[in-house]
């Protein structure tokens, strides 16, 4: 199930350069709009992955390397309500770059490396594959703030492994007060395959 790998590959690091190449000439102006670009925050999911219910946990976190680029990770942990039972974990990290659009929103850009595995129970003992998939994920997207407290997010993502397609996740979040901890509310759906809701909490370093 691991099929489109080299073609995957060939995609980031086209992907990548693409990234240098806009960025390079525009880098003295591509100022981000003030949304935070460190943190880390943990979500609850439930939703329905290939019909069945689900339900599961998402790790994520976001570093700047200055005023252009910033790397993520994540991770999302999944049980998903089939007979048996399937667990689902999927795995991120990537690079992307950010620039201001207006005083309050970005433009993000960015290429990730993504591996999406599911297993089930065996028959005897332990466990086997349902799923293995890896390859490159693009998002494309906005970022921004009305007022000091909350904030919104849209973005599309084309994920480019065996089974192509579009996905999107939109919402917001509420910052609380002058504390750097933030709550958090999104949609996320890709192709039929899935939809979810998220909702979590996020903490800002600076």
């Amino acid at each position: 199930m691991c099929r489109g790998n080299a073609f995957a590959g060939r995609f980031m690091r086209t992907g990548c350069g693409v990234i240098l190449g806009l960025v390079t000439p525009l880098s003295t102006e591509l100022m981000a709009a003030g949304s935070s670009y460190r943190y880390v925050e943990v979500n609850g999911i439930v939703g329905e992955s290939g019909g069945e219910d689900s339900i599961g946990l998402s790790f994520e976190g976001s570093y700047d390397l200055g005023d252009v680029f910033y790397v993520t990770s994540g991770l999302r942990l999944t049980d998903v309500d089939t007979e048996p039972e399937s667990d689902g974990e999927f795995y991120r990290l990537g690079v992307g770059v950010r620039g201001a659009v207006t005083d309050s929103m970005d433009a993000l850009l960015g290429v990730h490396y993504g591996r999406l595995d599911v297993s089930a129970p065996a028959a005897g003992a332990g466990t086997h594959n349902v799923l293995d998939e890896t390859g490159a994920l693009i998002d494309l997207g906005i970022r921004g703030r009305v007022g000091t407290a909350v904030e919104y997010s849209l973005l599309a993502t084309f994920v480019d492994w065996a089974d192509r397609g579009w996905g999107y996740r939109a919402g917001g979040r509420y910052h609380l007060g002058r504390s750097r901890y933030s709550i958090g509310f999104h949609y996320a759906r890709f192709e039929s395959e899935w939809d979810q809701l998220e909702f979590g909490v996020r903490y800002q370093f600076d």
